[in-house]
């Protein structure tokens, strides 16, 4: 008696236009969820460095509640002591703030009898007393979306970066918003300046206290974001990002309007760009531990021929944040600032007693 063998079904697999029509719809889906995926990420990034400036705009107020006054950042070399040598000299305002971010350990590994430098006053070698501490990566001081570089330009320390500056106010060539400034004028931000072996006229001192914001301290810029320069070779900054290159500004005693309109007919320094926020301990002008409100946000730096020994470098606050940077105030408030903010505004809060008190939105 024959059986009946029921037939099996032959197996059928994917055609080649049915595999790539599921090609396609991945491709798609993937197109929508990464810009989607990378917001997400810049927000969390965003967030991460309003925090770290929120805590650095803290830990200052902590600091002159227990010292009467802000900390200073040291832009040139200390005096020579009767037996030969240097006292202290080139510690950038970062330093003297460590114990209040919780960096004793870092602290009190720094020599500060000693500058902050070798001869030079800017490189630090691995055989300094400071190599370890100032070669020490903090965290805090840097931001998620801004990429430290190869720093082996500040010396063999290859010391550590920073994202961020002290506002430094207006240069001292500034003669305000109409010529209502006398030039050189006196210090007018919020992290004192001092160059300890020659003191700098225009620097005023270094004792800025919270009853010198005569603006008001939610109406006065204290700390913001600056890009590292990442660039080694001349050729790899001059083309590379734009808001990290210096231009020379040749003239000087001009209202704050004039020195903007100046950096059209600038030229780019390769030297005076090539330290850019290489060192957080540096006070040197060069490393850009502060900035000044010059340029709005974004746009360009700049520098006198007097910069490094003055303290006079235009650094402009600069980040990896679309559409602007982000800014504490000196109450410890954090704000938001666009990159096309008006420019009186960006001046107004740049200065603690040029009686423009302007208001940042929330």
């Amino acid at each position: 008696m024959e059986m009946d063998i029921p037939r099996r079904g032959v197996a059928r697999g994917f055609t080649l236009v049915e595999l790539l029509v599921v090609i396609a719809i991945i491709a798609v889906l993937m197109g929508l969820l990464l810009p989607a995926v990378q917001m997400a990420r810049e927000a969390a990034r965003r967030s991460a460095c309003s925090n770290n400036l929120r805590q650095l705009g803290l830990a200052v107020i902590n600091y002159e509640s227990a010292r009467q006054k802000l900390p200073v950042n040291q832009i040139g070399p200390g005096a020579a002591k009767p037996g030969g040598g240097f006292q202290a000299g080139y510690y950038s305002w970062l330093v003297p703030l460590l114990p209040y971010l919780e960096q004793e350990n870092v602290y009190d590994r720094f020599d500060r009898k000693t500058n902050n430098g070798d001869g030079s006053g800017y490189t630090i070698s691995s055989s300094h007393p400071n190599a370890v501490a100032a070669s020490t990566a903090i965290p805090i001081l840097l931001c998620p979306s801004d990429t430290p570089g190869d720093n082996s330009r500040m010396g063999t320390c290859r010391p550590a970066s920073s994202s961020y500056a002290g506002n430094a106010g207006w240069p001292s060539y500034a003669t305000g918003f109409n010529g209502e400034r006398v030039a050189p004028g006196r210090h007018n931000g919020s992290i004192p300046l001092l160059r300890p072996a020659s003191p700098v006229g225009w620097h005023g001192g270094s004792q800025v206290r919270m009853s010198d914001f005569i603006d008001g301290t939610s109406n006065t810029a204290l700390i913001s974001e600056r890009l590292i320069q990442t660039g080694t070779t001349a050729a790899a900054i001059r083309e590379g990002d734009r808001r990290i290159r210096s231009m020379h500004i040749l003239e000087r005693d001009r209202t704050l309007p004039q020195i903007v309109a100046q950096f059209t007919a600038s030229h780019v320094d390769v030297f005076e760009s090539s330290f850019i926020g290489r060192s957080w301990s540096s006070g040197f002008p060069l490393t850009a531990p502060t900035y000044m409100h010059v340029n709005t946000p974004n746009t360009l730096t700049g520098h006198y021929g007097t910069s490094r020994s003055q303290g006079n470098y235009l650094i402009v606050p600069s980040s990896r944040h679309p559409g602007g940077v982000i800014l504490t105030l000196v109450d410890g408030s954090t704000r938001f600032v666009p990159d096309d903010i008006e420019p009186t505004v960006w001046w107004a809060i740049g200065g603690r007693n040029d009686r423009r008190p302007e208001t940042l939105s929330q």
